[in-house]
């Protein structure tokens, strides 16, 4: 994973609640998706008191050249 684009301590990436993922690092190894593949996410957060609950499984963003909005 990219801790580097999801770390938490982040104070942008706090007050915005989100984090981005490149495609670059999805198409890289060890993940190496292709273009057209469909990406499945769950999403635990983390923090000095432990873990999340896991969130439930997304699904149908697909890596494009010119992105679409997730569903």
């Amino acid at each position: 994973m990219d801790l580097v684009h999801c770390d938490g301590s982040d104070s942008t990436i706090k007050s915005q609640t989100y984090c981005d993922i490149p495609i670059t690092t999805l198409m890289a190894t060890p993940f190496n998706m292709v273009w057209g593949s469909s990406i499945s996410a769950v999403v635990i957060a983390y923090n000095q008191y432990g873990d999340s609950l896991t969130s439930i499984l997304g699904n149908g963003a697909i890596i494009l050249t010119n992105p679409d909005a997730p569903t």
